[in-house]
């Protein structure tokens, strides 16, 4: 093999390389871009006391690692005390000024998790919302699960005061870009009170 021979093989082997890896991250940015808009969110109906929504992937790849946060347009005074002995992570206490902003949320699945891998095609349920059958207040689960929950012990988000709130759910996992979702809480509405509104 001569020395022009060799310089044309190292050539074509480095342009092929490079094609390769080109092809490579067109392909991945193309997956992730398809895994994000095929992301959908879908209000359900009221059950009991409470309100979920599904979360679907209509694409062809899973989403692994999800995670779901919420953020509520809501006032220091609509924070509600927490009823009859339960706990929350947010409280009206003078030492607590927080609110709720991008905090996580739970799978309606055995233990409440804060993650879940949600497969093509598949639909997975996210506690989002309950309602005091009374009418005084909102509860908003944690990715510890329900305060109001017997037995007694793990903490919500929050409770807030009864009324309209707007919110976003925001999911997030390893394979795509993070999506939001612009909802409504009402609970004066019994039998849809989650709806979605326009983003």
């Amino acid at each position: 093999m001569n020395l022009r021979d060799f310089q044309t093989q190292l050539i074509s082997a480095f342009l092929g390389a490079l094609l390769a890896l080109w092809a490579r991250t067109l392909a991945g940015i193309w997956r992730r871009r398809r895994l994000r808009r095929k992301l959908s969110l879908e209000p359900r109906e009221r059950v009991g006391s409470r309100v979920t929504a599904r979360i679907c992937n209509g694409y062809v790849f899973p989403l692994n690692s999800v995670w779901a946060y919420i953020t509520i347009s809501h006032e220091l005074s609509d924070i509600h005390p927490p009823p009859n002995g339960a706990k929350a992570y947010i409280t009206p206490s003078p030492d607590d000024r927080n609110l709720v902003r991008e905090d996580r949320l739970c799978w309606s699945f055995t233990g409440n998790p804060a993650v879940f891998d949600i497969y093509p095609g598949e639909k997975q349920s996210l506690d989002v919302a309950g309602f005091d059958p009374n009418g005084k207040w909102i509860e908003i689960p944690s990715e510890d699960g329900w305060g109001s929950e017997l037995p007694k012990g793990k903490s919500s988000r929050v409770f807030l005061n009864w009324r309209r709130y707007s919110a976003k759910i925001k999911i997030v996992c390893k394979d795509t870009k993070a999506r939001e979702f612009n909802v409504q809480i009402d609970p004066d509405n019994k039998a849809t009170p989650l709806s979605l509104l326009p983003s």
